[in-house]
């Protein structure tokens, strides 16, 4: 059976008789296939193990998939909900405008269709985790990738494939994209990447030490903002793991209603509290009726429901706040060796500030609905514009307008902000 063994060494594995070894690096986890026995020792030694998914067809290892299908019609198309949201609004608050370039987005999903008009040049890494061919065989990965360069379309996008042409695959697999993710930052810092999408998830089981939150836990500590799907559920108590996890930003799904300029979260989004009374979701997004890139050829689409399509937009959008306060720090020429630093470590704000602090500012919810943070609508749907105010940005200015208006207050501010959250990050 599948083991994953934390604090041990590959050295202390092997000596209690483990097989097919396989170590995150970063995270401090060893995955390894034990019999009862070297599970005993192991214990004995003080290690701390948990079970992950196993290959015995008797027993139903833990399935880490994308949220159970919705039925869709193709209403919208990803940009016409970036419009919704109004990311227009803040990818105009500089001349030139935001786009997200220059920081790296992960998705770790069933793969992405490079190819498609709508990706085509955007992957600058890949990474296929399955026995499956690396290809996009249940069209998912490809229309999240699809939403995200709706929102951010100069970003650079890793395709780490950890789910088969099922839908399926193992909490192993994700925790070593994870920690590759982490990796990089020290062995490739030109791929590392910023945020990391995970349109996927598994069953709460109300345990911390879970491998999936322990692998998110360690890169939201490296500064990395991890957003996962809260699950398509419907019911109270249907978050999913890793969305379950504190500072993983849990993104549940609302339904667009234009001819009131409003919305409603969608029947199908999980609701909270996790099992541990955390409430979830964190914040709602658009996840319905939405004509995404489809894996199918090169310019088709297809339409797609389901909190794996809102994810998306929050990860696209943080892309862009993040270029937005790198390009305030950079308006001071003397700190643009420190906005080179913005890239390779990402905690501008950190996760822990994005959730706790800017969510209650840059959220809106619809009439009659309760007020404050819920188990339905989280902090309620982010608005561009909200975003932009928070960043304390001015409407579409040059960069030599912009200087003089941001620097007395908003720079300083910023860059204060900024350089504790990378302290932080650095381990300072």
């Amino acid at each position: 059976m599948r083991y994953a063994i934390m604090g041990a060494t590959l050295q202390q594995v092997k000596s209690a008789g483990g097989t097919d070894i396989k170590e995150s690096r970063r995270i401090g986890i060893i995955f390894a296939t034990l019999n009862g026995e070297q599970v005993a020792r192991l214990r004995s030694l003080g290690f701390h193990i948990e079970k992950v998914g196993g290959v015995q067809a008797m027993v139903m290892p833990p399935i880490v998939a994308p949220p159970v299908p919705v039925a869709a019609a193709p209403t919208y198309t990803p940009e016409e909900l970036v419009w919704a949201i109004g990311m227009e609004e803040l990818r105009a608050i500089t001349d030139p405008p935001l786009y997200g370039e220059g920081f790296n987005l992960a998705i770790i999903d069933t793969g992405i269709r490079e190819t498609h008009e709508k990706i085509n040049g955007r992957v600058v890494y890949s990474k296929n985790y399955t026995s499956d061919p690396m290809r996009d065989g249940l069209n998912h990965g490809t229309g999240v990738c699809s939403i995200i360069l709706a929102v951010a379309p100069l970003c650079n996008v890793l395709n780490l494939k950890v789910l088969d042409e099922k839908g399926e695959g193992t909490e192993e697999d994700v925790v070593l994209a994870i920690d590759d993710c982490i990796d990089f930052y020290d062995t490739q810092p030109q791929i590392a990447p910023q945020i990391i999408n995970l349109s996927l998830g598994a069953p709460d089981d109300g345990n911390p030490n879970n491998v999936l939150r322990v692998a998110c836990r360690a890169a939201i500590e490296k500064g990395i903002w991890v957003f996962a799907s809260a699950g398509n559920g419907g019911a109270p108590m249907t978050i999913t793991n890793p969305a379950c996890e504190q500072y993983v930003a849990a993104i549940g799904s609302a339904k667009y209603i234009p001819e009131e300029s409003s919305f409603v979260v969608s029947s199908f989004s999980s609701r909270g509290p996790t099992l541990e009374g955390l409430t979830k979701p964190d914040v709602v997004l658009f996840g319905e009726d939405i004509a995404v890139a489809s894996s199918s050829s090169d310019t088709d689409t297809v339409a797609k429901s389901g909190t794996s399509f809102a994810t998306p937009l929050g990860s696209g959008a943080v892309a862009l706040t993040l270029e937005g306060l790198g390009r305030a720090a950079r308006l001071i020429p003397e700190y643009e060796e420190m906005y080179q630093m913005f890239l390779r470590y990402p905690p501008m704000v950190s996760p822990e500030e994005l959730l706790d602090l800017w969510a209650p500012r840059i959220t809106v919810k619809p009439p009659g609905a309760v007020s404050g943070k819920d188990n339905d609508y989280g902090w309620g749907l982010p608005l561009g514009e909200l975003v932009a105010q928070a960043l304390g940005a001015m409407p579409a200015v040059g960069i030599s307008e912009a200087l003089s208006s941001l620097m007395p207050l908003v720079v300083i501010g910023m860059l204060g902000m900024v350089m504790g959250s990378m302290a932080k990050g650095l381990g300072g």
